[in-house]
């Protein structure tokens, strides 16, 4: 305890040189748990938008629809009974929330003038609506409705909507090919336009009611089943437990196998931080290390007085580290208070940020406070500063006792 008690004196006796070296220390720190909050909250964001914006937790297909072979569509689409079996296993495990059945197909759409292509997804409009809803943003008009008078009603992308110069209530002409191979047409009404923040998405998005879909391409299948989990977090044993449960005969795609990009921002995000954490290292260590040398040669008659009573450089050394210590921990902990507050008041602020690539609608900066990743930075920077004093230190045990009690 003697030794702490010194060095708390000694902290406190170059009070000027402690709080520069700990104001080090609190500016690397806020600045790595502001990356990391920031990294937390995309990488958050991405998630739910691409869970929550219409993929779900995991789709259950036939196990050759994504071999990419089919000849016509919904050639491996799932029957009736396929989608009552599926509902019987998924509404018996606890931790399904949501199943929303799909129909996806692709023809051209015209308004009588003007014809483009299309990628339509045939939905069940209360179940769509509970599963997805709230990411699922109309620029105008309102969502499908799931009664018999919305039997033949659509809605479309805003890009597209423009394309074809429609707007809620007036009427297009939908025409694909039957699961036959034959060609069938019909007349919708929009009636909502979607905006994804996706100009190329906003092109070709469509949909309509399930049942419109299978009276359009003539059958009663559909293409998929989305799934939503109650957490995400427990998706992957979930998911295992229903693919052992469906068989062979179904096939269970996790969200992250449908979503590659996902991973790929993941190990760019992880890149990024390792890249810019030894930066932030590599400072705080030269600093430390800068301050702790100057002391060395500012405290040698203290150091050889020490020395000449009997104590080892080693024991001094120890001194040092205990001062960095406490310097190191007193900033971090102000950093880590400061980061804290910064991410409360970022958020508060709803900063909108330039529009990503590929998108045309800005995103709001969010930060997200993750306290296992915080807490190790809070206690990784202090042990970066010990290890510099104690590395420098070593130049204590070259330095002669007598010349040292001599220096003025």
């Amino acid at each position: 305890m003697q030794w702490w008690t010194l060095a708390q004196r000694n902290v406190l006796r170059n009070a000027r040189r402690s709080l520069l070296l700990a104001g080090t220390i609190a500016v690397g720190t806020v600045a790595l748990l502001l990356f990391v909050a920031y990294i937390a909250a995309s990488l958050n964001g991405l998630k739910e938008s691409t869970i929550r914006g219409g993929l779900g937790h995991a789709q259950l297909s036939a196990p050759a629809q994504s071999d990419g072979y089919a000849e016509q569509q919904l050639q491996f689409g799932l029957t009736p009974h396929d989608l009552t079996r599926i509902d019987t296993i998924l509404t018996q495990n606890a931790h399904v929330r949501r199943i929303v059945p799909r129909l996806a197909f692709s023809g051209l759409v015209s308004n009588g003038s003007r014809t483009v292509n299309f990628a339509g997804t045939g939905v069940n409009p209360e179940r769509e609506s509970q599963a997805f809803g709230a990411f699922q943003t109309l620029s105008a008009g309102s969502a499908l409705n799931g009664t018999t008078s919305g039997h033949y009603q659509a809605i479309i992308g805003v890009e597209m909507a423009r394309r074809l110069a429609v707007q809620p209530g007036q009427s297009l002409t939908l025409m694909t090919t039957t699961v036959n191979g034959s060609i069938n047409a019909i007349d919708l009404e929009v009636v909502g336009l979607v905006a994804t923040g996706i100009p190329e998405t906003d092109l070709y998005l469509l949909q309509i009611p399930l049942t419109t879909a299978q009276e359009l391409l003539r059958t009663d299948k559909i293409s998929t089943v989305s799934v939503l989990f109650d957490d995400t977090d427990h998706a992957p044993a979930i998911s295992i437990q229903l693919q052992q449960a469906l068989g062979a005969e179904i096939r269970l795609y996790t969200w992250q196998e449908l979503a590659p990009l996902y991973s790929q921002v993941l190990a760019l995000f992880r890149t990024q931080f390792v890249v810019f954490g030894l930066i932030i290292c590599i400072i705080v260590f030269l600093g430390v290390a800068t301050m702790t040398l100057t002391t060395i040669y500012e405290r040698a008659r203290e150091i050889g007085t020490l020395r000449s009573m009997g104590i080892s450089h080693v024991a001094i050394r120890r001194l040092f580290v205990y001062e960095a210590m406490l310097q190191g921990g007193f900033g971090a902990l102000v950093g880590g208070a400061v980061a804290w507050l910064a991410t409360l008041v970022i958020n508060a602020a709803h900063i909108e940020l330039a529009a990503p690539p590929g998108r045309n609608v800005g995103v709001v900066l969010n930060m997200m406070w993750v306290p296992q990743y915080s807490a190790a930075i809070v206690c990784a920077l202090p042990l970066v500063a010990m290890l510099a004093a104690w590395l420098i230190s070593r130049r204590i045990s070259r330095m002669p006792i007598m010349q040292t009690l001599n220096l003025q």
